[in-house]
C-alpha cells in the first residue's frame, strides 16, 4: 500500500487493505502504543488510522472530491512535497549503505593483499582478527569484526603507526620498545600501516632489523 501511495496512486479509503489495517490496529492498541507511542482510538476511521502511520514516516495526505454518478467521492493521495523529500532521504541512505559496503570490501581486500605480501616475502601469515579477551569478548574490533569496532581499531593502529615512524630516526631499539607495549594484532596493524604510508622508511627499518618478524609474536 505504501509503495503504491509513493508512486502517486490515489485511494478512497474503503479499500480492503485499509480496512484490514484499521482492524489489525484496533486489535493491537497496547502494542502499537508501546512500539510507536501512538494511540489508536477505537472509534476512528480507517483513513484516519492510516494517516497516523504516514505521519510516523513524515508523510501527509491531500484530498480531492470529484463528482461521480451524481455524488462527491473523496480521494486521498500523498503530499508530493513529502514524497519528494522522503525519496531523497531514501536515496541518501542507500548511498550510505553502498559506501559502507565499499569501504568494508576495500578493507578486506587490503588485508588480504597484505597477508599475501607478508606470506610471499617472509613466509608468515599475520592475524586478521584481534585476540579474544580473558572474559571471552572481542572488544578491540578487527578486520573481520563489526565495522564500528574495525574503524576504532584501525584508527588506533594508524595513530600508533605515526608514533613508530617518528621513532625510526632514534633507532631500531626505540621502535622495538614501543611495539612491545602493543598487542600482537596491533603490532601487525602498525607494520601494515607503516609499510603503506612510508614504504622507504619501512624498508630502512627492515634492512636494519631483518629479524623484526620475531617482534610480532
Amino acid at each position: 500500500m505504501l509503495t503504491d501511495l509513493m508512486d502517486g496512486v490515489e485511494i478512497k479509503g474503503d479499500e480492503a487493505i485499509i480496512e484490514a489495517l484499521a482492524d489489525f490496529s484496533k486489535r493491537n492498541v497496547p502494542h502499537i502504543k508501546g512500539i510507536l507511542n501512538m494511540t489508536i482510538p477505537l472509534d476512528e476511521t480507517p483513513v484516519w488510522i492510516l494517516s497516523q502511520y504516514l505521519l510516523q514516516l513524515g508523510l501527509s495526505t491531500q484530498s480531492r472530491r470529484p463528482v461521480e454518478n451524481g455524488q462527491r467521492v473523496r480521494y486521498y493521495r500523498l503530499n508530493p512535497d513529502d514524497v519528494a523529500f522522503a525519496k531523497r532521504v531514501l536515496e541518501y541512505r542507500q548511498r550510505q549503505r553502498e559506501e559502507k559496503q565499499r569501504r568494508r570490501q576495500e578493507k578486506q581486500e587490503h588485508q588480504a593483499a597484505y597477508a599475501a605480501r607478508m606470506q610471499t616475502i617472509y613466509g608468515i601469515t599475520p592475524p586478521s582478527n584481534p585476540p579474544i579477551n580473558e572474559d571471552g569478548s572481542n572488544n578491540r574490533g578487527g578486520m573481520d569484526g563489526d565495522e564500528s569496532g574495525s574503524d576504532s581499531w584501525w584508527g588506533r593502529v594508524k595513530y600508533y603507526a605515526g608514533l613508530v615512524i617518528q621513532r625510526v630516526e632514534y633507532g631500531v631499539e626505540s621502535v622495538k620498545e614501543f611495539l612491545s607495549t602493543l598487542t600482537s594484532d596491533e603490532r601487525w596493524g602498525v607494520m601494515l600501516e607503516f609499510d603503506e604510508v612510508e614504504p622507504l622508511k619501512f624498508g630502512q627499518l627492515v634492512a636494519a632489523a631483518p629479524d623484526w618478524v620475531q617482534w610480532m609474536v
